[in-house]
This record gives structure tokens, sequence and C-alpha cells, in this order.
């Protein structure tokens, strides 16, 4: 299994040393990888449960992979309506270059719809803008002379450099568990990152999306399978963490070493490979100290160990 550290909420990071000493540290610990979300503005009718604080997550990205040296930069996810195409597929191309090849790109739809209406982006044909624009993103990191013409992007014959350093591009994980999210990561992906799904949802949609990838002469060890997990910061909280993080009980990871150790060898046997926690509603030094004892109490005995991502 492979541990990420999910950054939000980046309120807890009020400059760029308080983030440099959190990947660092990160690093050190032997976890895999940061995830970095994507918003732009938070309707108060969310405030609830979304911090209004976000970074563009393509600067973060940049800030975490120059302040570390193996951490690799997941964006779980990056909602393709809110960008264009092709600057989207410059930027991630340029970050994986000055990075040594340290991008996974997380894609979804998105979900707020008064997000969209302020970007001026069209909510009711997300679905159909995220096909389009991981199609003509691979075309622009792939081809020699990418064109491509789409309904809402095209281009024709041009030149696009830097490609990634990664081939044939970046890892490409879908976000999202609907039917339709199935179906794109098994016509367009390279993973699948589902969320807030119970364990039984889950088992149904890995035999689905195998089901979809055989269809389309794949299989499921074409598929990375990433989640995250909202880690209770005691034993016995985690009702309580369940309905902060809006989601199922399945979603958050015991406070109890034994009992999380327990959870993630059921997810590892489902066939995920990758586990994003996130150590929610705590300060800075409360969470560098979080991730200290996780490294401790369930990462060292699985054998993961400090400096070895």
């Amino acid at each position: 299994m492979k541990f990420g550290l999910g950054l939000t909420p980046y309120s807890r990071f009020p400059d760029l040393a308080s983030l440099q000493r959190t990947v660092r540290l990160a690093e050190s610990l032997g976890f895999h990888a940061v995830g970095v979300g994507d918003h732009a503005v938070i309707p108060h009718s969310h405030a609830s449960t979304l911090s209004p604080v976000w970074y563009d997550p393509l600067v973060l990205g940049t800030a975490v992979a120059v302040s570390t040296q193996r951490l690799r930069v997941t964006f779980n996810t990056l909602v393709a309506p809110y960008h264009h195409p092709v600057r989207l597929a410059k930027s991630i191309a340029s970050l994986d270059v000055l990075s040594g090849g340290r991008v996974t790109v997380g894609i979804g739809v998105g979900w707020i719809e008064e997000e969209f209406q302020a970007l001026g982006a069209p909510f009711h044909q997300r679905g159909a803008i995220t096909d389009e624009c991981i199609r003509a993103m691979k075309a622009l990191w792939t081809s020699d002379r990418p064109s491509f013409h789409g309904r809402y992007v095209a281009f024709e014959d041009v030149a696009f450099e830097p490609r990634p350093v990664q081939k044939p591009h970046p890892p490409i994980w879908i976000g999202g568990g609907v039917r339709r999210t199935l179906e794109r990561a098994a016509e367009l992906g390279d993973g699948w990152h589902p969320l807030g799904r119970s364990r039984e949802k889950l088992k149904r949609d890995i035999e689905e999306l195998r089901r979809l990838l055989a269809a389309r002469g794949r299989r499921m060890d074409d598929l990375d399978l990433s989640y995250t997990l909202y880690q209770a910061s005691v034993a016995g909280q985690t009702s309580r963490h369940t309905r902060a993080a809006g989601g199922d009980e399945a979603t958050v990871l015991s406070g109890d070493p034994d009992q999380a150790m327990e959870e993630i060898a059921a997810l590892e046997g489902l066939g995920f490979s990758h586990l994003t926690i996130r150590f929610r509603g705590l300060t800075h030094q409360e969470l560098c100290e979080a991730m200290e004892r996780f490294q401790e109490d369930v990462m060292a005995p699985m054998g993961i160990d400090p400096g070895l991502a």
C-alpha cells in the first residue's frame, strides 16, 4: 500500500514555510504522494463541510514539487470543466518535466453548480467536457503534430512542447463513483479514485468496472485503485468524523492503530493500492504530530520505513 497525505484544509498553511515543513516531513516519513484538490470559490451553503481556503491546485502542486525530491503530486481531483484543456495540458506537462516525472492527474467532472456558474462553465455538459478534455490532453502529450476536433475544444496540426517525462503521459485517475465514471475509467483512465463509498458499494463498483474493462479488452491490472480516508484523531471518534467528512463510515479510518490496519487491509483486499489520508480539523503543529504518530503506529508496522516513499 502507498500512502498519500491529503493537504486540505489549506487554512493550516498560511505561508510557504508551513507548507514546506509539512511536505518535507511527509517525504521523510515515507509518504508516497501529496493529494491536491481543486476549488475556486465555495458557496456559503457548503461552508459547514468545505473550508473557504483553496490554493490554486497547479500553483500548489508546483510548490510541493520544488520543495521535495521524491514525493509525487497527485491531483485528486482536478475539475476538468474549470480549465481549458490546452492550458491544463501545458501546465501538467510543464510540472511533470520540472518535477522529474512526479505527477498523477486525477480528473473529475465537479459537483457544485454555483461554482460552475461563478466560472462560467456549463454544469449540465460537464461529463462530455471532461471526456473531451482527457482526449485532447492525450493528443497533445503523445502526438508529434497534435490535432483534435471536438465540440468544446479543437486544434489542428500544432506544435506542443515540452511533453511529459512520463510515457505515454502522466497517469490519469478518474474521480467519482457513478456509472458514467466507471465507464470513463474503463475507456480513458489509468486509475479510478472513488469518493465516499461504503465497502459494499466499492465491491459492486469494482465488479462492474471489471466487466467494463473486459468489454474493452482491458484488465483490472491496467488500473490503479485509489481512495481517500479521513482519519479519526483518536479511537472512538469514527461516527463524529464520518459526519464531518459527509460520508460513509468506510471513508473514515479508525484512530485505533490495530483497527486502522485491519481497515487498510480490507481495502487492499479489494485491490486498492493507494490511500490518501486526510487529518481533518487540526492545526499545522497537530497535523505534523498526527503524521508522525501515523507513521509509527500504522505505516512502520506495515513495513513502510521513514524516508522510503
